[in-house]
């Protein structure tokens, strides 16, 4: 679903995807989202596919589509969400060594982050940092 190629596509290009029809993005500040990472994986939860853009050093979550009235998340300095109206662009989905790649590969059986666990691990993973600054 998450890593096909166009039908007689590139294979090796990234890809420009629509939000808000089967995913919506929050993306973060990428050394915080590596933290969520752990702080995910340390709770058991499972991590859908997460997009690393090494431009602009920021992370993306996949989770699942959230509407247009969710609006939660804390600032314009902390994590922003990419939902209906939106366009991300993938990753190549066979690897590469651009700008923009996958943290966490899409698989045959990939499905989204959670959004409540996210939250909590984005909320756990910025005190740890600031604890560690």
């Amino acid at each position: 679903m998450y890593d096909s190629a166009e039908p007689g596509g590139n294979p090796y290009a990234p890809r420009l995807v629509a939000a808000g029809q089967t995913f919506d993005v929050i993306e973060v500040d990428a050394r915080l989202g590596r933290e969520v990472v752990k702080h995910l994986r340390a709770a058991g939860v499972r991590v859908g596919p997460v997009i690393h853009d090494r431009r602009c050093a920021k992370m993306g979550f996949l989770v699942p589509v959230t509407g247009p009235d969710r609006t939660r998340l804390r600032d314009q300095r902390g994590p922003s969400r990419h939902g209906l109206g939106a366009w991300v662009t993938f990753p190549p989905p066979r690897g590469g060594s651009g700008p923009l790649v996958w943290h966490i590969a899409p698989s045959e059986n990939a499905v989204p982050t959670p959004l409540g666990p996210l939250d909590a691990a984005i909320a756990r993973a910025a005190a740890s940092l600031i604890q560690h600054d």
